[in-house]
C-alpha cells in the first residue's frame, strides 16, 4: 500500500519540510511507518521522522488531518492512500 507522507518543523541543523510516499505492506501501524519514512523519503544522514520522536516536545502527528495522542497512536493501523503529517514542536523567544 501506499501513503503519503509531510514532515515539517525545526531541527538542529534548520528548518525542514518534505513530502513523498512510503510503501508499506498491508495492515501496518504508525510505529512501522515512522521506521520506514525517512529512507523512503531519501532521509539518509539525518533521519527527521524518527528525530521527531526523540525530542522533548513529542511531535504532532496527524493521519488524514486528524490528531492521534503518541504513544498509544502508534497502534493504529494504516491503509492505502492515508495522509501522515508530522510537526515538530517550533518553540522561540
Amino acid at each position: 500500500m501506499i501513503v503519503k507522507a509531510h514532515i515539517a518543523g525545526i531541527f538542529e541543523d534548520g528548518p525542514i519540510f518534505a513530502q513523498g510516499k512510503v510503501e508499506l505492506k498491508e495492515n501496518v501501524d504508525l510505529k512501522t511507518f515512522f521506521k520506514n519514512a525517512d529512507k523512503a523519503l531519501g532521509f539518509r544522514a539525518r533521519k527527521y521522522f524518527r528525530l521527531a520522536l526523540r525530542m522533548d516536545n513529542q511531535p504532532t502527528v496527524l493521519i488524514n488531518g486528524d490528531r492521534l495522542d503518541l504513544p498509544e497512536g502508534f497502534k493504529h493501523l494504516l491503509k492505502d492512500g492515508d495522509e501522515i503529517t508530522v510537526l515538530s514542536p517550533i518553540a522561540g523567544g
